[in-house]
Protein backbone atom coordinates (compact mmCIF):
# COMPACT_ATOMS: atom_id res chain seq x y z
CA UNK A 1 0.00 0.00 0.00
CA UNK A 2 1.03 2.97 -0.97
CA UNK A 3 1.17 6.57 0.80
CA UNK A 4 1.51 10.04 -0.61
CA UNK A 5 3.27 12.40 1.57
CA UNK A 6 1.25 15.70 2.04
CA UNK A 7 2.11 18.47 0.26
CA UNK A 8 2.79 21.45 2.72
CA UNK A 9 1.03 24.65 2.28
CA UNK A 10 3.25 27.57 1.88
CA UNK A 11 2.09 30.52 3.95
CA UNK A 12 3.15 33.40 2.60
CA UNK A 13 0.91 32.10 -1.21
CA UNK A 14 -1.86 31.66 1.21
CA UNK A 15 -1.91 35.30 2.07
CA UNK A 16 -4.24 37.49 0.03
CA UNK A 17 -4.65 41.48 -0.41
CA UNK A 18 -7.82 40.58 1.66
CA UNK A 19 -5.63 39.04 4.55
CA UNK A 20 -4.19 43.28 5.42
CA UNK A 21 -7.71 44.16 4.70
CA UNK A 22 -8.64 41.75 7.50
CA UNK A 23 -5.77 42.56 10.35
CA UNK A 24 -6.31 46.54 9.70
CA UNK A 25 -10.19 46.89 9.44
CA UNK A 26 -11.57 50.43 8.22
CA UNK A 27 -7.94 51.25 7.65
CA UNK A 28 -7.54 50.17 4.44
CA UNK A 29 -9.59 49.66 0.73
CA UNK A 30 -9.21 47.87 -2.51
CA UNK A 31 -9.11 49.44 -5.84
CA UNK A 32 -7.66 47.48 -8.87
CA UNK A 33 -6.17 45.05 -7.11
CA UNK A 34 -3.99 47.73 -5.05
CA UNK A 35 -4.19 48.43 -1.64
CA UNK A 36 -4.95 51.93 -0.86
CA UNK A 37 -5.18 53.58 3.03
CA UNK A 38 -8.53 55.43 3.90
CA UNK A 39 -6.58 57.77 5.50
CA UNK A 40 -3.70 58.63 3.76
CA UNK A 41 -5.21 57.72 0.13
CA UNK A 42 -1.95 56.46 -0.87
CA UNK A 43 -1.27 52.73 -2.23
CA UNK A 44 0.82 50.43 0.38
CA UNK A 45 2.94 47.29 -0.63
CA UNK A 46 1.26 44.79 1.06
CA UNK A 47 2.89 41.39 0.01
CA UNK A 48 4.72 41.77 3.48
CA UNK A 49 3.26 42.24 6.60
CA UNK A 50 6.37 44.45 7.87
CA UNK A 51 5.59 46.75 5.06
CA UNK A 52 1.88 47.71 6.19
CA UNK A 53 2.34 47.39 9.83
CA UNK A 54 5.26 50.36 9.07
CA UNK A 55 2.66 52.31 7.23
CA UNK A 56 0.47 51.80 9.83
CA UNK A 57 2.52 53.24 12.48
CA UNK A 58 4.31 55.96 10.58
CA UNK A 59 3.95 59.42 11.64
CA UNK A 60 2.16 60.81 8.52
CA UNK A 61 -0.39 57.74 8.77
CA UNK A 62 -1.47 59.08 12.13
CA UNK A 63 -1.43 62.45 11.70
CA UNK A 64 -3.89 61.48 8.65
CA UNK A 65 -5.93 59.03 10.39
CA UNK A 66 -6.69 62.01 13.45
CA UNK A 67 -7.62 64.53 10.97
CA UNK A 68 -9.90 61.84 9.53
CA UNK A 69 -11.49 61.01 12.74
CA UNK A 70 -11.96 64.84 13.54
CA UNK A 71 -13.89 66.08 10.57
CA UNK A 72 -15.73 62.42 11.08
CA UNK A 73 -16.48 63.34 14.07
CA UNK A 74 -17.71 66.92 12.95
CA UNK A 75 -19.74 65.70 10.33
CA UNK A 76 -21.52 63.68 12.74
CA UNK A 77 -21.91 66.12 14.91
CA UNK A 78 -23.04 68.88 12.66
CA UNK A 79 -25.67 66.00 11.17
CA UNK A 80 -26.92 65.71 14.98
CA UNK A 81 -27.68 69.39 15.33
CA UNK A 82 -29.18 69.90 11.50
CA UNK A 83 -31.50 66.76 12.79
CA UNK A 84 -32.30 68.59 16.14
CA UNK A 85 -33.07 71.65 14.34
CA UNK A 86 -35.60 69.51 12.17
CA UNK A 87 -37.24 68.44 14.51
CA UNK A 88 -37.69 71.64 16.74
CA UNK A 89 -39.22 73.10 13.06
CA UNK A 90 -41.42 70.41 13.24
CA UNK A 91 -42.14 70.71 16.79
CA UNK A 92 -43.07 74.18 16.32
CA UNK A 93 -44.99 73.71 13.35
CA UNK A 94 -47.00 71.35 14.90
CA UNK A 95 -47.78 73.14 17.96
CA UNK A 96 -48.57 76.28 16.31
CA UNK A 97 -51.13 74.33 14.64
CA UNK A 98 -52.93 72.76 17.48
CA UNK A 99 -52.94 76.38 18.94
CA UNK A 100 -54.65 77.82 15.86
CA UNK A 101 -57.18 74.98 15.95
CA UNK A 102 -58.00 75.38 19.24
CA UNK A 103 -58.41 79.04 18.64
CA UNK A 104 -60.69 78.30 16.36
CA UNK A 105 -62.97 75.92 18.35
CA UNK A 106 -62.20 73.53 16.01
CA UNK A 107 -61.64 69.42 17.11
CA UNK A 108 -58.27 67.85 16.16
CA UNK A 109 -59.82 65.01 15.17
CA UNK A 110 -60.98 67.07 11.96
CA UNK A 111 -56.87 67.58 11.27
CA UNK A 112 -57.34 63.99 9.78
CA UNK A 113 -59.48 65.18 6.59
CA UNK A 114 -56.69 67.96 5.92
CA UNK A 115 -53.74 65.80 6.06
CA UNK A 116 -54.00 64.78 2.28
CA UNK A 117 -54.26 68.52 1.49
CA UNK A 118 -51.19 68.97 3.85
CA UNK A 119 -49.15 66.28 2.18
CA UNK A 120 -50.13 67.61 -1.46
CA UNK A 121 -49.58 71.68 -1.25
CA UNK A 122 -47.54 71.91 1.59
CA UNK A 123 -43.35 71.49 1.51
CA UNK A 124 -42.86 68.23 3.48
CA UNK A 125 -46.70 68.48 4.51
CA UNK A 126 -46.67 64.37 5.44
CA UNK A 127 -44.35 65.18 8.30
CA UNK A 128 -47.66 66.57 10.52
CA UNK A 129 -49.38 63.65 12.37
CA UNK A 130 -52.52 62.27 13.17
CA UNK A 131 -55.12 63.46 15.40
CA UNK A 132 -54.20 60.71 18.18
CA UNK A 133 -50.51 61.54 18.20
CA UNK A 134 -51.48 65.25 18.21
CA UNK A 135 -53.11 64.21 21.12
CA UNK A 136 -50.70 61.92 22.73
CA UNK A 137 -46.93 64.18 22.19
CA UNK A 138 -47.99 67.67 20.95
CA UNK A 139 -51.27 68.74 23.22
CA UNK A 140 -49.45 68.60 26.25
CA UNK A 141 -47.09 70.69 25.67
CA UNK A 142 -49.38 73.38 24.00
CA UNK A 143 -51.69 73.25 27.06
CA UNK A 144 -48.58 73.31 29.41
CA UNK A 145 -47.46 76.83 27.40
CA UNK A 146 -51.32 78.25 27.59
CA UNK A 147 -51.22 77.51 31.46
CA UNK A 148 -48.12 80.03 31.75
CA UNK A 149 -49.21 82.32 29.48
CA UNK A 150 -52.55 82.87 31.84
CA UNK A 151 -50.26 82.27 35.18
CA UNK A 152 -48.29 85.61 33.60
CA UNK A 153 -51.60 87.41 32.69
CA UNK A 154 -53.09 86.74 36.74
CA UNK A 155 -50.63 85.82 38.99
CA UNK A 156 -51.09 87.35 42.20
CA UNK A 157 -53.92 89.79 40.11
CA UNK A 158 -56.94 90.71 41.82
CA UNK A 159 -59.06 89.22 39.39
CA UNK A 160 -62.82 88.79 39.15
CA UNK A 161 -64.31 85.36 39.76
CA UNK A 162 -66.30 83.94 37.22
CA UNK A 163 -68.10 80.60 37.54
CA UNK A 164 -70.77 78.73 36.04
CA UNK A 165 -72.15 75.15 36.18
CA UNK A 166 -73.91 73.26 32.88
CA UNK A 167 -73.66 70.06 31.21
CA UNK A 168 -71.56 68.31 28.55
CA UNK A 169 -72.88 65.67 25.75
CA UNK A 170 -72.27 62.91 28.10
CA UNK A 171 -74.62 64.40 31.01
CA UNK A 172 -71.40 64.85 33.44
CA UNK A 173 -71.65 68.48 35.14
CA UNK A 174 -69.22 70.56 34.03
CA UNK A 175 -67.86 73.66 35.82
CA UNK A 176 -66.19 76.49 34.44
CA UNK A 177 -64.24 78.99 36.49
CA UNK A 178 -63.03 81.73 34.20
CA UNK A 179 -60.70 84.94 35.84
CA UNK A 180 -61.00 88.64 34.45
CA UNK A 181 -58.58 91.36 35.14
CA UNK A 182 -58.80 94.64 33.55
CA UNK A 183 -59.25 93.65 29.38
CA UNK A 184 -58.67 90.18 30.31
CA UNK A 185 -61.31 87.29 30.55
CA UNK A 186 -59.57 84.35 29.97
CA UNK A 187 -60.92 80.68 30.69
CA UNK A 188 -59.04 78.95 33.67
CA UNK A 189 -60.39 76.19 34.63
CA UNK A 190 -62.85 73.18 33.36
CA UNK A 191 -63.72 70.96 36.10
CA UNK A 192 -66.10 67.53 36.43
CA UNK A 193 -67.92 66.71 39.39
CA UNK A 194 -69.95 64.00 40.41
CA UNK A 195 -72.17 66.03 42.72
CA UNK A 196 -72.70 69.92 42.39
CA UNK A 197 -73.33 71.54 45.07
CA UNK A 198 -72.09 74.68 47.64
CA UNK A 199 -69.48 72.47 49.41
CA UNK A 200 -68.01 71.13 45.75
CA UNK A 201 -67.78 74.41 43.86
CA UNK A 202 -65.92 75.90 47.36
CA UNK A 203 -63.11 72.71 47.13
CA UNK A 204 -62.99 74.00 43.00
CA UNK A 205 -62.52 77.39 44.02
CA UNK A 206 -60.21 77.37 46.66
CA UNK A 207 -57.17 75.76 44.95
CA UNK A 208 -57.64 77.87 41.64
CA UNK A 209 -56.85 80.64 43.73
CA UNK A 210 -53.89 79.10 45.34
CA UNK A 211 -52.26 77.90 42.17
CA UNK A 212 -52.62 81.53 40.89
CA UNK A 213 -50.89 82.88 44.15
CA UNK A 214 -54.13 84.86 44.82
CA UNK A 215 -54.91 85.99 48.22
CA UNK A 216 -57.78 85.28 50.17
CA UNK A 217 -57.72 88.95 50.53
CA UNK A 218 -57.43 90.08 47.11
CA UNK A 219 -60.70 89.30 44.83
CA UNK A 220 -63.57 91.74 45.00
CA UNK A 221 -66.31 90.04 43.09
CA UNK A 222 -67.99 86.98 42.22
CA UNK A 223 -70.17 86.62 39.20
CA UNK A 224 -72.74 83.80 39.23
CA UNK A 225 -76.09 82.60 37.83
CA UNK A 226 -78.94 82.61 40.54
CA UNK A 227 -78.98 78.86 41.40
CA UNK A 228 -79.57 77.96 45.29
CA UNK A 229 -75.87 76.16 45.56
CA UNK A 230 -74.01 78.90 44.31
CA UNK A 231 -75.45 81.93 46.85
CA UNK A 232 -75.26 78.85 49.23
CA UNK A 233 -71.65 78.74 48.44
CA UNK A 234 -71.08 82.37 48.56
CA UNK A 235 -72.68 82.49 52.44
CA UNK A 236 -71.07 79.28 53.59
CA UNK A 237 -68.59 79.43 52.28
CA UNK A 238 -66.27 81.77 50.61
CA UNK A 239 -67.74 84.74 52.30
CA UNK A 240 -66.29 83.62 55.67
CA UNK A 241 -62.83 83.35 54.05
CA UNK A 242 -63.13 85.92 51.81
CA UNK A 243 -65.28 88.79 53.78
CA UNK A 244 -64.55 91.73 50.91
CA UNK A 245 -66.61 89.74 48.43
CA UNK A 246 -69.40 90.60 46.90
CA UNK A 247 -71.82 88.29 44.86
CA UNK A 248 -73.05 89.46 41.56
CA UNK A 249 -75.90 87.07 40.18
CA UNK A 250 -76.24 87.14 36.53
CA UNK A 251 -78.89 89.74 35.30
CA UNK A 252 -79.81 87.17 32.60
CA UNK A 253 -80.44 84.44 34.66
CA UNK A 254 -82.64 86.63 36.87
CA UNK A 255 -84.65 87.81 34.22
CA UNK A 256 -85.04 84.23 32.76
CA UNK A 257 -85.94 83.19 36.41
CA UNK A 258 -88.79 86.04 36.31
CA UNK A 259 -90.13 84.85 32.19
CA UNK A 260 -89.98 81.52 33.77
CA UNK A 261 -92.91 82.60 36.57
CA UNK A 262 -95.16 84.15 33.53
CA UNK A 263 -95.41 80.49 32.27
CA UNK A 264 -97.43 79.40 35.74
CA UNK A 265 -100.49 81.82 35.01
CA UNK A 266 -103.85 80.79 34.08
CA UNK A 267 -103.30 83.47 31.60
CA UNK A 268 -100.74 82.04 29.86
CA UNK A 269 -102.25 78.56 29.33
CA UNK A 270 -103.64 79.81 25.93
CA UNK A 271 -100.30 81.17 24.85
CA UNK A 272 -98.71 77.71 26.15
CA UNK A 273 -101.21 75.86 24.08
CA UNK A 274 -100.54 77.64 21.39
CA UNK A 275 -96.46 77.75 21.10
CA UNK A 276 -97.25 73.49 21.52
CA UNK A 277 -99.27 72.82 19.13
CA UNK A 278 -96.66 74.93 16.73
CA UNK A 279 -93.48 73.60 17.48
CA UNK A 280 -95.42 70.43 17.11
CA UNK A 281 -95.92 71.14 13.72
CA UNK A 282 -92.79 72.02 12.72
CA UNK A 283 -90.53 70.14 14.30
CA UNK A 284 -92.21 66.94 13.24
CA UNK A 285 -92.29 67.98 9.08
CA UNK A 286 -89.35 69.35 7.52
CA UNK A 287 -91.34 70.19 4.17
CA UNK A 288 -93.65 72.42 6.35
CA UNK A 289 -90.75 74.44 7.46
CA UNK A 290 -89.06 74.36 3.97
CA UNK A 291 -92.76 76.10 2.79
CA UNK A 292 -92.59 77.85 5.67
CA UNK A 293 -89.57 79.83 4.36
CA UNK A 294 -90.55 79.90 1.27
CA UNK A 295 -93.94 81.82 1.88
CA UNK A 296 -91.24 84.02 3.26
CA UNK A 297 -89.43 84.54 0.43
CA UNK A 298 -93.04 84.85 -1.68
CA UNK A 299 -93.75 87.65 0.38
CA UNK A 300 -89.96 90.16 0.18
CA UNK A 301 -88.45 88.16 2.97
CA UNK A 302 -84.51 88.70 1.54
CA UNK A 303 -82.97 86.84 4.48
CA UNK A 304 -85.89 84.30 5.73
CA UNK A 305 -84.83 82.55 9.22
CA UNK A 306 -86.89 79.50 10.69
CA UNK A 307 -89.41 79.90 12.62
CA UNK A 308 -88.42 80.27 16.67
CA UNK A 309 -89.13 77.59 18.57
CA UNK A 310 -89.52 77.59 22.61
CA UNK A 311 -87.51 75.58 24.45
CA UNK A 312 -87.10 75.17 28.19
CA UNK A 313 -83.79 74.45 28.55
CA UNK A 314 -82.62 77.73 26.83
CA UNK A 315 -82.73 80.96 28.31
CA UNK A 316 -85.03 83.58 26.94
CA UNK A 317 -86.65 81.33 24.54
CA UNK A 318 -90.63 82.56 26.03
CA UNK A 319 -89.46 86.11 26.02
Amino acid sequence: MLFRKRAKTNKANAVTIYTRIKEHPDVFRVENNLLFCNYCDLSVEWRHKSTVDSHCLGKKHLAQKKIYEANKNKKNQQSLETTLLAAESKKEVVESLIQAFANANIPLEKINYLLPFFKKYLKEGGAIPQAPTLRQLYLPSVFENHTKTLLSIFNSKPVCIIMDELSDDCARSVVNTLFAYRQDTKLISVNFLQWVNNTTIGQTLLPILHSYNISLNIPRLFLSDSAAYMKKCYRKVLKPVMPQLIHVPCPAHILNLIGETWRDFLQFLPLKTFLAKIKESFVKSPARRNRYITHLKMNGINSPRKIPLPNQTQWNSWF
